[in-house]
């Protein structure tokens, strides 16, 4: 069976070990954000640590990952702010920019995760006029979008990460997302959040796409669901471990 258990590759075992020895530290890491951010420490405070999660229904699996990798730790809490088939592009049918704000103010969060777009490679309806996906004129009025919304999410004492697209079964939106994550790379920059990119995690070998990866128990499993683009239980895991280790909290 393709799913049937293996060891690792030496390689991939190391990597998952740092990853997992990575979030023994989490908690003393999120301290370091914290006196960044307020000239303080976070080990004052009476409350949780708040990691807020943003975006579609791929930001909801790693919102889910990340509260099953943070279960067992009183100190750390995870709050999501996800809306499947959502985006930037249909803010006719739900505006991203008109919601975050409360939440943000809400829960005061010491981090936030931004992951969205999966649904955006759809035309764009602005002044009248119909932009096809991935033209120029589209790109620049999505980037404009993206901007806007980074311009909301922006906040004095929290640090932001933006998650990048990854690669998925579609090849058309494998390409559309590459383009899509140039546009988060270079806005992010902008606005001195960190990109963090997930792309290469989830391919095979070989640099293509596979629903299969080295799960966090060292064995081969499925990671990607069937659609082709969403994480199973142990992919939202892998994908929670891999963020986490990637924005420093090791």
């Amino acid at each position: 069976m393709l799913d049937s258990l293996r060891l690792l590759d030496p390689a991939a075992a190391l990597r998952h070990t740092a990853i997992r020895i990575g979030l023994a530290a989490l908690l003393a890491a999120f301290i370091t954000v914290g006196a960044q951010a307020q000239g303080t420490t976070l080990s004052a405070r009476n409350h949780p640590i708040t990691v807020a999660v943003v975006g579609d229904s791929v930001a909801n699996d790693l919102g889910n990952g990340m509260e099953d990798l943070f279960v067992r730790h009183r100190n750390v809490r995870v709050v999501k702010k996800t809306r499947f088939a959502t985006g930037l592009v249909r803010t006719d049918y739900f505006n991203w920019n008109a919601s975050i704000r409360e939440f943000l103010n809400h829960h005061d969060p010491d981090v936030i995760l931004v992951l969205i777009g999966g649904n955006d490679r759809q035309a764009i309806r602005t002044k009248g006029r119909r932009l096809d996906p991935l033209t120029r004129p589209w790109v620049a009025e999505y980037q404009r979008r993206v901007g806007h919304f980074m311009r909301n999410i922006r906040r004095e004492r929290a640090k932001v990460f933006w998650i990048g697209l990854p690669a998925v079964r579609s090849d058309s939106l494998t390409h559309a997302y590459r383009v899509m994550n140039r546009i988060y790379r270079r806005e992010a920059r902008r606005y001195g959040f960190r990109y963090v990119s997930i792309w290469d995690e989830f391919l095979s070998p070989s640099g293509g796409y596979t629903s299969f990866g080295e799960s966090l128990e060292g064995v081969k499993r499925r990671l990607r669901k069937n659609d082709g683009m969403h994480f199973t239980e142990a992919g939202r895991l892998s994908l929670a471990a891999y963020v986490a280790h990637a924005i420093g909290l090791q």
